[in-house]
């Protein structure tokens, strides 16, 4: 199925776990303490699927991809060439406490890491009449499901930080090379 003009944009679990696992695997990381790269690696390796959140979502969402490339472009993938465009709030993008201690503590830029992929959360967009079943629905299947944005007939695709717009150019996920 596709976007609708006006769809809320949802998110489930934590985003960018994965791919701080991930570099801690090639590396990339020093003097990290070992419970958080037991943390990370484990969300790299054994990710939480939402698969409670499928026998439900049928009914209230219009569209929806799993976060495997990287935020953004899945969020590209599921308007699939609609003349529509999305807002997404940073600051609504869910993360983990890890996530955020390792971002403050080692001075990591947050976009770098919620943009890769490998989460395997599900992004999808839902007429926001459904707001509250949704709500609901989050706690009946215990799945953490988070408001981050809409869908809307604006000029081009936008993240927000307050009232500033955010370059996404900058931000891509992993590209498929066939």
């Amino acid at each position: 199925n596709n976007c609708k003009l006006n769809d809320d944009i949802y998110v489930t679990g934590n985003i960018g776990d994965s791919y701080i696992g991930l570099c801690l695997l090639k590396k990339k990381f020093k003097n990290i303490n070992n419970n958080l790269k037991k943390y990370f690696t484990k969300k790299y390796y054994l990710p939480d699927v939402p698969i409670k959140l499928c026998n439900y979502l049928n009914k209230y969402a219009n569209s929806s991809i799993d976060v495997s490339d990287g935020l953004f472009d899945d969020m590209n993938k599921l308007l699939n060439k609609q003349k529509l465009n999305y807002i997404i709030n940073l600051d609504k993008i869910p993360v983990s406490k890890n996530f955020e201690y390792v971002i403050q503590n080692y001075g990591l830029n947050k976009l770098s890491y919620i943009s890769k992929g490998d989460d395997y959360q599900t992004l999808f967009t839902a007429p926001k009449h459904f707001r509250s079943k949704i709500i609901n629905l989050s706690k009946k299947v215990n799945q953490k499901i988070t408001l981050i944005g809409w869908v809307g007939n604006i000029s081009n695709n936008k993240l927000m930080k307050g009232k500033k717009s955010i370059n996404l150019r900058n931000f891509k996920g992993y590209s498929h090379k066939f």
